[in-house]
């Protein structure tokens, strides 16, 4: 059977179609569609892909597939077999742009957070967890590269996104939650592990009625605005106490919070990300709220480019690495205070840190791969399916 992977040139996409290009048990068929298409483009698209069915049809987050859901249901109309891969919240684009999403026996959706996966399997979904990985033709530690910085952290203010979910009229909707807002932050602050959307559920006298926003639209940006004021928060205090040892590799957005001299923007994942991990001391990683037991690709791009890291402490951190005790593969903080202790710690004992990195880089190497991922994929799907 073919394999249509739906190439939106999207996060991902790169290292999907790598993978899928070096198995010799399925032909790939690589088709170039555009994220979101129009609803007068959907029949000439379906028509083009005809030729190849039945085939498996592979999906990011659902990009080539329309919001109307027309290409999904033709797919399984026409006896294929849908996978899709989120890396994002998987009701963001139903919520905000009206996607619909066809369940089917024949569709499969992966995702890289295990809490979106109850609400997933109560809707209907076929939902399975799959964290994402790396890619080690992108990195890995070929080449000698010096120590160029002490500590850096790389990731975008997330300030673009908030705005685009924010405008002026929802703004002052959640202006009447200001209270509970500054509530919500004082907690998360003290707590990271803090669930602020299971919290705001289980207390939903606190805000339900109090705005004319859409129930689910609005925990959506609650949380989102929660965790955007941490990170840029803990980001801040650190380039305050770190000065010309700190960099953020990031969008231009952090400028606004913190010194320009200590902001780059020219950070590039293909191309010199992996030399910026390798030629930093120490590694931080502070995840997106959203991302309440994973991570995100930088803990598994990081260790497999040799680097040290130091990141935010998650439920699946111990389920895939070693966290403690003489043999561990990464270290992971549960606060700010905390963090900068073990960052001065690190920064005095260097070889201890270099030892952790190597033992972090064997596991990545050996087991979280992006040829590892797909192949977990497929077999969850042949099992499922009997194909």
């Amino acid at each position: 059977m073919n394999l249509i992977f739906f190439n939106s040139h999207t996060f991902l996409t790169k290292e999907i179609l790598h993978s899928l290009e070096k198995r010799t048990d399925i032909k790939t068929i690589n088709v170039n569609i555009p994220q979101y298409p129009a609803s007068v483009q959907t029949d000439s698209i379906i028509d083009k892909l005809k030729s190849h069915f039945p085939a498996v049809v592979l999906t990011i987050n659902d990009a080539g597939c329309d919001y109307a859901g027309k290409i999904p249901s033709a797919l399984t109309d026409n006896g294929c077999y849908h996978i899709n891969w989120y890396h994002d919240y998987p009701f963001y684009e139903e919520i905000f742009h009206n996607r619909v999403i066809k369940f089917s026996d024949r569709r499969i959706d992966f995702v890289t957070e295990k809490s979106f996966l109850p609400e997933m399997r109560v809707k209907g979904m076929n939902a399975f967890f799959l964290p994402l990985a790396t890619d080690p033709a992108y990195f890995n530690s070929i080449g000698e590269v010096e120590f160029k910085r002490d500590i850096a952290f790389v990731g975008n203010s997330s300030c673009q996104f908030i705005n685009s979910i924010i405008d002026e009229p929802s703004g002052r909707e959640l202006e009447k939650l200001v209270s509970l807002q500054s509530r919500l932050r004082r907690a998360y602050f003290q707590n990271p592990s803090l669930n602020i959307n299971q919290y705001l559920l289980e207390n939903d006298h606190l805000w339900k009625g109090k705005t004319s926003l859409n129930d689910r639209a609005l925990l959506f940006m609650v949380e989102w605005l929660i965790g955007y004021f941490y990170r840029r928060d803990f980001i801040s205090a650190i380039a305050k106490k770190y000065k010309n040892r700190f960099i953020c590799f990031g969008d231009s957005y952090w400028q606004l919070f913190i010194d320009p001299s200590q902001v780059s923007t020219d950070a590039c994942y293909y191309t010199n990300l992996c030399k910026y991990y390798r030629s930093t001391r120490i590694n931080l990683n502070v995840n997106r709220i959203q991302i309440r037991t994973a991570f995100t690709q930088r803990i598994f791009d990081c260790a497999a480019s040799g680097a040290f890291l130091l990141t935010d402490s998650r439920s699946c951190n111990k389920s895939f690495f070693q966290t403690e005790g003489p043999d561990r593969e990464i270290v992971q903080f549960n606060s700010l205070e905390q963090c900068t202790k073990l960052i001065d710690y690190y920064l005095k004992y260097e070889d201890e840190s270099r030892e952790i990195a190597k033992r972090a880089q064997k596991n990545v190497l050996a087991n979280h791969t992006y040829d590892m991922r797909i192949e977990e994929m497929f077999n969850i799907c042949r099992k499922f399916w009997g194909i």
